[in-house]
């Protein structure tokens, strides 16, 4: 089954084999990742973008519109984006530089708002919300990185980080 070329890969991902998959993925993965890599200069977003790439083209049945070298089309499918993620986060900059000019220019003109201690609001969650808030959102940790160090799976932090925002929401709504 490794010994498959690319051709007979198309044609038997087309009649829905799993295991041909696995020699795909086995086969094209470093090359795509250093393709990644070399468009985008990170080492995680690369593997993101590669990953994401192998779970649309199983899940949505992409290997359908491979009609010519199977290499070429990978490489250009995660070139494209790859690109389409600098745009993404070039044009959030953007917006980010934009809104901070905005806000900045709005702050001249705002009266002052009452001192709000987020200390105080942080120190009332417990633990592990305030431990998954700070390395996520202090420490601009990725989600990852920030539930593999509390020994915990993405789907908890994510939880966690959910009940530490509805928490610190509703005590700024008290503050008012």
């Amino acid at each position: 089954m490794e010994n498959l070329g690319d051709a007979q890969i198309i044609e038997q991902l087309k009649t829905g084999n799993r295991e041909v998959f696995e020699v795909l993925f086995k086969k094209y993965y470093k090359l795509l990742i250093v393709t990644a890599f070399y468009v985008l200069k990170d080492e995680m977003d690369a593997e993101d973008v590669v990953q994401g790439f192998f779970i649309d083209l199983w899940e949505r049945q992409l290997y359908h519109n491979i009609n010519s070298s199977l290499k070429a089309y990978l490489t250009t499918a995660i070139r494209n984006r790859c690109l389409k993620k600098m745009e993404a986060e070039t044009r959030v900059q953007k917006k980010l530089v934009d809104y901070g000019y905005t806000l900045s220019e709005v702050e001249e003109d705002v009266v002052v708002a009452p001192q709000i201690y987020p200390e105080k609001l942080l120190a009332d969650l417990s633990v592990q919300r305030m431990q998954a808030f700070t390395l996520v959102h202090y420490q601009n940790k990725k989600y990852t990185d920030a539930a593999m160090e509390m020994g915990i799976s993405i789907n908890s932090l994510k939880t966690h980080l959910k009940l530490a925002v509805r928490a610190l929401k509703e005590g700024l709504k008290s503050v008012k």
